[in-house]
């Protein structure tokens, strides 16, 4: 299977100017199943991946999956060497990626060595930028080990860092040769983690009905139903796959699946990344563009009191604690700019449509953020993320 196979057509027009069109075509497959960790080596083997292999992960998840994917590809014929990263979002940023780089070039990385990102987003976002950068482009297979990951991080070929506090500042689309998502790995994770995944699955959701139903349904007793995430994460990355069609590099400012993201990255940002998981973050911020649509009139009380209920079945806060309203909007400047100075905010009309607004204001933030307080005393006793 080539990799990253593509054409370049010249013509001269008729004045002198030579006019090149280049196209490029990635064509790899994202595999989604119970146990498919084992299928590895088989996996690099088919894709032609076999100079090199080394495992990229950070050191939470070194300590539960590292020996073991050492092991898969011990089995397979395959040495693979480790490198290991400190955990937490302060990794995706260029001095870690830096000692990533050099540890590649120090054991003799090769042009079709292949990176396998073993990890959750952060992780998976960093590996992809390393890949794109070295050599011009290593291969990479991404192996998501959490919930955010499987069905949205390794999903779509997105790469970046953050950058003097800026989430996802630096980075291109770069996409893998691979995705392996084996969701029996999320049995790792505590169920804070499982809970913050559901949040990317909600938003989905609000664009794709079915999903939504699913989740509403989902028993939250049961973080580790496997057989459910699976179907939920199936579901989350084949609908986000369907968005993107059309527009793979995400040329359009103007995307549907920024639902929650605007106040999401901002709430992150506000609190230096160390409060909120970036799911916790994206539910706040999906109840933020819900109470903001329903002040325009844009969705009914029903479909608002169900998009809240469900990130609230989910376990997850809607809530924005009034300490860090302030600090979120004054980030909000920085998302207009990544945007090319308009916030485009997407706000939910019903399950299965939303809209996207140039703008909110300060006033409506406030009043959402207000009315959201409100809403959350109905709900039974949560911690918020501070607190957890």
């Amino acid at each position: 299977m080539p990799l990253g196979h593509g054409t370049l057509d010249l013509r001269e027009d008729s004045d002198g100017t030579l006019s090149v069109e280049v196209t490029r075509q990635d064509t790899y497959p994202v595999i989604i199943g119970p146990g498919k960790l084992d299928t590895l080596p088989a996996l690099t083997e088919g894709l032609g991946l076999t100079d090199s292999t080394f495992v990229i992960t950070d050191t939470d998840v070194a300590d539960v999956l590292l020996q073991r994917t050492l092991d898969v590809f011990r089995a397979g014929g395959v040495r693979a060497e480790p490198i290991i990263i400190p955990a937490g979002e302060a990794s995706k940023s260029w001095p870690v990626l830096q000692s990533v780089i050099e540890a590649l070039l120090s054991r003799g990385v090769k042009r079709r060595s292949v990176l396998v990102a073993l990890g959750g987003g952060v992780v998976v976002d960093s590996v992809g930028f390393v890949a794109s950068v070295v050599m011009r482009g290593l291969p990479y297979i991404n192996v998501p080990t959490s919930l955010v990951a499987q069905l949205d991080a390794a999903i779509g070929g997105k790469t970046g860092i953050d950058h003097n506090g800026s989430k996802n500042l630096l980075g291109g689309f770069y996409h893998p040769a691979a995705v392996l998502i084996d969701p029996e790995l999320l049995r790792t994770l505590p169920p804070r983690e499982i809970r913050g995944g559901l949040a990317e699955a909600v938003k989905v959701g609000i664009l794709h009905q079915p999903l939504f139903n699913k989740l509403e349904k989902l028993d939250p007793g049961t973080p580790y139903d496997i057989d459910a995430l699976t179907a939920i994460t199936r579901d989350a990355a084949t609908y986000k796959m369907h968005l993107l069609k059309d527009d793979p590099f995400e040329r359009s400012l103007v995307r549907l699946l920024n639902l929650g993201h605007s106040f999401g990255h901002a709430l992150e940002a506000a609190t230096r990344f160390e409060v909120y998981r970036h799911g916790e973050a994206i539910a706040v911020g999906i109840a933020l563009a819900t109470m903001m649509s329903r002040h325009r009139g844009l969705c009914d009380a029903q479909t608002a009191d169900r998009i809240l209920a469900c990130l609230d079945h989910c376990g997850l806060q809607v809530a924005l604690p009034s300490s860090q309203t302030a600090a979120t909007w004054a980030e909000i400047d920085v998302i207009r700019r990544i945007r090319n100075g308009v916030l485009n905010e997407v706000l939910p009309v019903s399950i299965g449509e939303c809209v996207v607004v140039d703008e909110v204001s300060h006033e409506e933030f406030r009043a959402a953020t207000d009315a959201l307080a409100a809403v959350a005393r109905t709900f039974p006793p949560r911690a918020t993320a501070g607190q957890r």
